[in-house]
């Protein structure tokens, strides 16, 4: 037994696939074969077992993943430990996120990361919604994601780090346009439009509308750019995050949404840092969060209302 053939039982427990784990070990799905095989000879015992074109653990194979995993995170945090005692750094860190923190956000963060604690740190950066986003981090596929937290994941760690503030949006010919600041009671008999109702900030939203009594409204979109599209060029006015596709949008005029008209609090979203407790983290991932959760950037005033 060597210490490549537990990785590479590691990345196959993760892909479930022979020919995609090889892929991302860089060898042949052969070389892969007789490694398992290898290993499973000098155990005693099958790790894996056919599911269709897959695989899967087998009862000994999830056990032994607990004990490989435990035992290649102390070895690689003690080799990342022995490097920085002489300078060395790098590492590779794969990191999803929604797509609204993607252009302003990540790339601020992780050139803040690389100047401050490690340059020679690479980042595998990929787009997608918060459901899958958690999904994939769960899997393995991803070491840190950043999105909306999800309440059913109880081995993931969410840690808020942004806050995204809620606003109206809508044409300039919209009654409502000639407001300073809009409430709930504005919003009554408007045609509004916001968030798909299947995922989290759809959820969180659609939540808040009920608890207004304001159960008119059309939960159909994905993102801000749609919605604030709409907005600007129909009949509708959208309630969406203040992200940067609403600025990108031309002649899209842009309120506050308050609670009401005297104290005038707003509602915010927060975006959350996800982490995997049970997975294996390699030290430089460890330092990234270490990282987020000291210079989190949490900008909402002390009486904002939370839809999260």
């Amino acid at each position: 037994m060597n210490l490549s053939q537990l990785y590479y039982f590691k990345k196959l427990a993760e892909l479930q696939h022979y020919a995609k784990a090889a892929k991302e070990l860089y060898i042949t799905q052969p070389s892969l074969s007789n490694a398992i095989s290898s290993l499973e000879h000098e155990l005693g015992i099958s790790l894996f077992q056919k599911t269709g074109r897959n695989v899967q653990l087998t009862k000994y194979g999830q056990e032994f993943l607990g004990y490989v995993t435990n035992g290649l995170e102390q070895i690689d945090k003690g080799i990342a430990t022995m490097k920085s005692y002489a300078g060395a750094g790098g590492g590779k860190i794969d990191l999803g996120c929604i797509i609204t923190v993607q252009t302003d956000y990540i790339p601020k963060l992780i050139h803040g990361y690389k100047e401050a604690l490690d340059p020679g740190v690479c980042f595998d950066v990929r787009e997608d919604v918060s459901t899958a986003l958690v999904e994939d981090l769960k899997r393995g596929l991803y070491d840190v994601v950043f999105c909306a937290r999800s309440d059913d994941s109880p081995d993931i760690e969410f840690v808020p780090i942004l806050t995204q503030k809620m606003v109206v949006v809508m044409s300039a010919d919209c009654p409502l346009a000639k407001k300073e600041f809009v409430v709930p009671e504005d919003l009554t008999n408007q045609r509004l439009i916001t968030y798909r109702d299947t995922i989290p900030i759809g959820k969180a939203v659609k939540t808040m509308l009920n608890d207004m009594g304001i159960e008119h409204a059309e939960c159909a979109y994905l993102d801000e750019s749609i919605l604030a599209g709409f907005a600007v060029n129909g009949i509708e006015i959208a309630l969406m995050m203040d992200t940067f596709f609403v600025r990108s949008v031309e002649q899209a005029v842009v309120r506050p949404l308050y609670n009401n008209a005297q104290e005038r609090k707003s509602y915010y979203h927060r975006i959350y840092l996800g982490y995997s407790t049970k997975n294996y983290r390699p030290y430089c991932v460890d330092r990234f969060i270490e990282y987020i959760t000291e210079e989190k950037t949490l900008i909402a005033p002390d009486d904002a209302i939370y839809i999260d």
